[in-house]
């Protein structure tokens, strides 16, 4: 037997999507922050490189300038700066070292750098050690010849050179973060116009829904907006259908006025539609005071039969406790058909007049049933059919003729509960038989 195939909400799908792209915006600014931070940790790792280049340059100078002092004056309060500023450049140089351990082409003119700086060290420790002896001619023609200058000037460009290729760095690293920034603005900027065509689409979808549901079952109008041409094109398959028809409405109809009648029929209708999707039934629709129920869509189940068969005991017995309230209306009385065995379904019409329907003989039995309720006396009438497809889940039920239907010629045995409060009580009874009834309850 052919089956209709799943088809995916595209809602489900569109929010789907719609998360994912969230997910994406999120993941692409979050990364966006990281990148940036790593542009700003760049920024901080120039800085301090400057900074501890201009730490030991400003070390060397304060050095040369108490040797110095020294020399010209021959007093030894000159050599405090010069000891200290030995020390600074030289932490300073190690620190630099743990900065630019990761660029070979920084760590190579650091090396270049720590031995020029030990150079002229040496070159001040040779001039105070002469004046220290006493050769003030001597530390003062050293300092003349000017090696000194020369070394002192060769590590000036040095580091102008390192604080060049910093520099360098930091504006390809600026750049780097400027290009991921706009890089990122973009995404987000494209993941907010595809929510925004998401979110529009998904409204417009379930619109769409929402309409559909209006003239379709609910549990088949998802099928159609999810373009299920199995529903257009129709299947046979085997189901349980259930006619119901309320007794005496045209008597009801003139004891009301019209907005009394349309509010009661809306409370039927109701207790109707609780029913069949309790037991898992489709409405496939309401004919005035009258009801089609259908047992197998949107897929056949094996239970088919017993979920009808439940559906009818359980309406006649909540239109029973119906009666038990005072709503100021005469007695309901109805009468449920119900037939199982090959049927028709699908929807007809053009999308500006969608119906789904379920046709064949199977439906025109039930239908003929439910008729037969009336004469028979009772409020149930089921085929054998649906009594022997029902299996053990049927419960007691009694014969109660063969003849054949109205407008048929072959005969059939239809059955109708054997147990008496499936039927409820009786809309004739009294008040106070009606409040001695089992299971009355508000609930109806």
């Amino acid at each position: 037997m052919l089956r209709l195939t799943l088809v995916r909400s595209r809602t489900v799908t569109w929010m789907s999507a719609g998360f994912a792209a969230l997910v994406v915006m999120i993941a692409v600014a979050v990364a966006g922050v990281v990148y940036q931070q790593h542009g700003s940790d760049a920024v901080r790792h120039t800085v301090e490189v400057d900074g501890r280049l201009a730490r030991v340059l400003s070390a060397l100078q304060d050095a040369e300038t108490g040797q110095r002092g020294f020399i010209i004056s021959g007093d030894e309060a000159f050599l405090g700066p010069f000891l200290a500023s030995r020390e600074a450049f030289e932490r300073n140089l190690d620190r630099l070292r743990e900065r630019v351990a990761d660029n070979p082409e920084q760590l190579a003119q650091l090396v270049r750098l720590r031995a020029l700086a030990h150079r002229f060290a040496g070159e001040l420790d040779q001039g105070v050690a002469l004046r220290r002896a006493g050769d003030a001619a001597g530390s003062a023609r050293l300092v003349a010849e000017g090696q000194g200058k020369r070394t002192m000037d060769a590590i000036r460009t040095l580091v102008r050179e390192m604080e060049a290729r910093e520099a360098a760095l930091l504006d390809a690293r600026q750049e780097a973060v400027s290009r991921v920034a706009l890089a990122v603005w973009a995404a987000v900027a494209a993941v907010v116009v595809l929510l925004a065509v998401l979110a529009t689409t998904a409204l417009r979808e379930a619109g769409r829904r929402a309409s559909l549901a209006r003239f379709l079952p609910e549990e088949l109008s998802g099928r159609l907006a999810d373009a299920d041409d199995s529903l257009r094109v129709g299947r046979r398959q085997n189901a349980a259908v259930a006619f119901v028809d309320m007794r005496g409405s045209t008597t009801l109809a003139e004891n009301l006025d019209p907005h009394e009648l349309s509010a009661f029929l809306t409370a039927f209708r109701r207790r109707v539609m609780r029913i069949a999707r309790l037991r898992g039934g489709v409405v496939d629709k309401f004919i005035g005071d009258g009801a089609l129920v259908v047992f197998g869509l949107p897929e056949p189940r094996p239970d088919d039969a017993a979920r009808a068969l439940a559906f009818a005991k359980d309406l006649v017995a909540i239109i029973a406790r119906w009666n038990l309230k005072d709503d100021g209306h005469a007695p309901v009385r109805i009468g449920v058909g119900i037939h199982y065995g090959d049927l028709f379904c699908g929807i007809i019409g053009e999308d500006m007049r969608l119906e789904f329907t379920v046709l064949g003989d199977t439906v025109n039995v039930a239908a003929r049933l439910e008729q037969a309720t009336k004469a028979h006396g009772v409020s149930i009438l089921v085929s054998d059919a649906a009594r022997q497809a029902a299996g053990s889940d049927a419960g007691r039920w009694r014969e109660v003729g063969r003849a054949p239907l109205r407008g048929r010629t072959e005969a059939m045995p239809y059955h109708t509960p054997d147990d008496e409060d499936a039927a409820g009580p009786s809309p004739s009874a009294t008040p106070q038989d009606r409040a001695a009834a089992p299971n009355a309850s508000s609930a109806a």
